[in-house]
């Protein structure tokens, strides 16, 4: 990370400890200026292996970051010239504070990210120790719940993703968003060109109620379980996901407070339409691991499934 990038995220982190050190609602101390809401951003990712082998890196260059809205209009929260590259990877257990930034107080209903795509070494993805570009291609409403969808950026060289997260800002409040990338989940490889393609699928909560859930999934003879796809679901619904690295070990990020159910998928399609199979399975089956409480800003730990 270069030196510019870490003054940055030091400052926003002063601003966050000046207002009180919360987010996603409201906070004494420091507050923004009057008829203004101060919003963060911060992204996460997880372990990522695919049928293809082991994924050690996704890269994406960022340009902006966006509160889109309705009363509120267009806003910026955090912007960067020339743009940042990232490798998504790098964050699966602190996440990477973006920015924040005053912003009028309304409503918004998505965060968009603009992305610098125009370097094809800074949007690419790293399988088996090997470099491929990655594609944005446009995708309308794919994702958990349909909730991520993509835009032409804002012109040549750039792509747009935009993530649903309706919130009303109130003026003097201060209100903070995690963001998980989850690419195990985003990206496929194309079968006729073999081209990397990522179709965004993105998962944002507001981070004073988020949590996370991790855990490791092994055969009845304790041995890794890898490439499974470990659901988080409520009612029968997948919230979001992870993927079981060699090790066997998952973590599913941007969860709401609350109870969900665990469930191993040993053969599955990811959300970009990507076919995965689990290595090391007793079986194909699904299995339906145990209900598990995430508590807000606390990762829930040490969860173990027997597929």
């Amino acid at each position: 990370m270069n030196a510019r990038l870490v003054a940055a995220l030091g400052a926003s982190a002063l601003l966050l400890a000046a207002c009180g050190g919360g987010s996603g609602g409201s906070t004494s101390g420091t507050v923004p200026g009057a008829g203004t809401s101060m919003v963060s951003a911060s992204l996460m990712d997880g372990p990522f292996r695919t049928s293809a082998g082991t994924v050690t890196a996704v890269n994406i260059a960022l340009e902006k970051v966006e509160a889109v809205g309705g009363s509120g209009g267009i806003q910026t929260i955090a912007s960067f010239s020339p743009s940042e590259p990232i490798n998504l990877l790098n964050y699966q257990t602190t996440p990477l504070t973006l920015g924040s930034a005053a912003i009028p107080a309304g409503t918004y209903h998505q965060l968009r990210f603009v992305l610098d795509t125009s370097n094809p070494d800074n949007t690419s993805v790293v399988v088996n120790g090997t470099t491929y570009p990655l594609s944005i291609p446009s995708a309308t409403g794919v994702g958990f719940g349909g909730n991520t969808s993509t835009d032409s950026g804002d012109g040549p060289g750039t792509a747009g993703i935009k993530v649903n997260t309706a919130f009303t800002a109130q003026a003097g409040s201060t209100y903070g968003f995690l963001i998980d990338f989850n690419a195990a989940e985003s990206i496929v490889q194309a079968g006729s060109s073999g081209q990397w393609l990522m179709k965004p699928v993105l998962v944002a909560t507001a981070q004073a109620t988020s949590g996370s859930i991790s855990g490791t999934v092994t055969d009845n003879a304790g041995n890794a379980v890898s490439n499974a796809e470990v659901l988080a679901e409520q009612n029968g619904t997948a919230i979001n996901s992870g993927v079981t690295d060699t090790n066997g070990n998952f973590q599913i990020n941007a969860l709401q407070a609350g109870s969900y159910t665990l469930v191993v998928k040993n053969t599955w399609t990811n959300q970009a339409g990507a076919t995965e199979a689990a290595t090391g399975a007793d079986g194909t089956a699904d299995v339906t691991g145990p209900n598990v409480t995430v508590t807000a800003g606390q990762t829930t730990s040490g969860v173990s499934i027997t597929d």
